[in-house]
């Protein structure tokens, strides 16, 4: 998996991911890509949307190749306590 992230202005990000899932078992391999946008909602929290085109999904159990279609993705940083 390659991933790029792009800062297009204060509170957005894009995304573009490129998929590669090869399988020795069966000699088999897919490929594809996804791509999102997120809004930066304060300093600690993303919400964002985009598309798979894949159809394999990041559960390398889930075999059966049918997970294209749209997501939500949703980020939240949590900022160490020092001190105790």
């Amino acid at each position: 998996m390659v991933r790029g992230r792009y800062h297009m202005t204060r509170h957005w990000d894009g995304l573009l991911e490129y998929r590669w899932l090869y399988m020795d078992e069966t000699d088999d391999s897919r490929q594809g890509a996804l791509v999102g946008i997120d809004r930066h909602i304060n300093d600690n929290v993303r919400v964002g949307v985009g598309y798979n085109f894949t159809d394999f999904s990041d559960d390398l159990g889930d075999l059966d190749y049918q997970n294209s279609g749209w997501f939500i993705n949703i980020v939240r940083k949590i900022q160490a306590v020092s001190g105790l």
